[in-house]
């Protein structure tokens, strides 16, 4: 089992090759609807591939991650440590100290706020849930408390929600500076292979590490086809979130001009090409359906290729499994041998 950095060469665009240490420790903030599940696929199949383990919550919750979260049955490490941390928690830095190891890094990833809280209105059926559409909520000049939990969930999910409607703006940018000097790098979705390059050299990972098929494909009958008034409306009932966007997406411009616009865009072009190829070895098409979605049918039957037809939830709970495996053996089931299950007719199971 491999959960050790390594020294590795990788190639400096600027000049020659020199030496970087391969990074096998993340925090992943998963907020939902922000890529988060493709983003979830990457540090699984890296995790997977190199045998690291990962801090699984038993219950998909947003609550802080903690030790006390983790269930013993599949949580032996001697020292309470893990390499990865990619469910959908509330940030807690406190919390992922004490559960990860102490190089890891901190990763998470944003989306307009108008755009991810429509996606997410329609992924988890808020209609039927709180039993009003998605023009009338736009509409209501009130909201039943219920309702209001579903605003601003990328503040909710970086744990600095504040519950005043009102809260003064300076305030919510400080949290974000705060946030900031404890993440190394956040994401934003409409910038997705960007991030993935910034990513890559923040891990000192190899290109072919950041490959990816997009997850969670919605079917076009779950779409929206929201005014500007409309998107101007959900910007402001998500006020802190539209604060704490922006304000990363300027700190990710700014890393993107550091990083330099041509040197960019070459190995952008790379990751593209490698996910090509992955999708390309697996013999993937999205031609499969799950409630709201297109899913992935695969002809490869390798444990990565297994993985990109489930869904997060199906993934978390196979890692789960791999897990108690291990902690059953008294840690000495080797984890880079595990493989995700197939089922029959082309769907996969937990």
């Amino acid at each position: 089992m491999n959960q050790s950095p390594s020294t590795e060469p990788v190639r400096n665009l600027e000049g020659p090759w020199k030496p970087c240490i391969r990074q096998n420790s993340v925090y992943f903030l998963k907020v939902p609807k922000c890529a988060s599940t493709t983003s979830l696929q990457i540090f699984v199949a890296y995790g997977v591939k190199h045998g690291l383990t990962f801090a699984l919550p038993a219950s998909i919750a947003m609550i802080p991650i903690s030790p006390k979260i983790l269930p013993p049955e599949y949580h032996g490490s001697p020292d309470g440590r893990y390499n990865m941390v990619v469910s959908h928690t509330e940030f807690s830095k406190t919390g992922a100290q004490q559960v990860l190891k102490e190089s890891a890094k901190y990763v998470a990833i944003v989306r307009e706020p108008a755009a991810r809280f429509e996606s997410m209105w329609y992924f988890t059926q808020y209609d039927k849930r709180l039993g009003i559409t998605l023009s009338a909520f736009i509409n209501a000049s009130q909201r039943t408390s219920k309702q209001n939990d579903t605003l601003n969930m990328i503040a909710n999910y970086f744990g600095v929600k504040d519950p005043r409607d009102d809260v003064p703006e300076g305030e919510v940018l400080s949290k974000a500076k705060w946030l900031n000097e404890s993440f190394d790098l956040v994401m934003v979705a409409e910038r997705f292979d960007e991030s993935l390059v910034l990513l890559k050299h923040l891990m000192c990972w190899d290109t072919e590490d950041v490959a990816y098929v997009q997850a969670r494909v919605r079917r076009p009958t779950y779409r929206a086809a929201l005014s500007e008034a409309q998107k101007d409306r959900l910007r402001q009932l998500n006020r802190q979130d539209v604060l704490l966007y922006k304000f990363f997406r300027g700190i990710f411009e700014e890393k993107v001009k550091a990083f330099g616009e041509e040197r960019m865009q070459r190995e952008v072009e790379e990751i593209r090409q490698a996910n090509a190829r992955f999708i390309d070895n697996c013999g993937a098409k999205l031609t499969g359906s799950r409630r709201t979605e297109k899913t992935w049918k695969v002809t490869n039957n390798s444990s990565i290729c297994r993985m990109i037809t489930l869904d997060g939830a199906s993934i978390q709970e196979q890692l789960k499994k791999r897990q108690k495996k291990w902690v059953s053996s008294n840690l000495t089931y080797d984890l880079s041998t595990w493989t995700f299950t197939q089922v029959n007719h082309g769907d996969w199971k937990i």
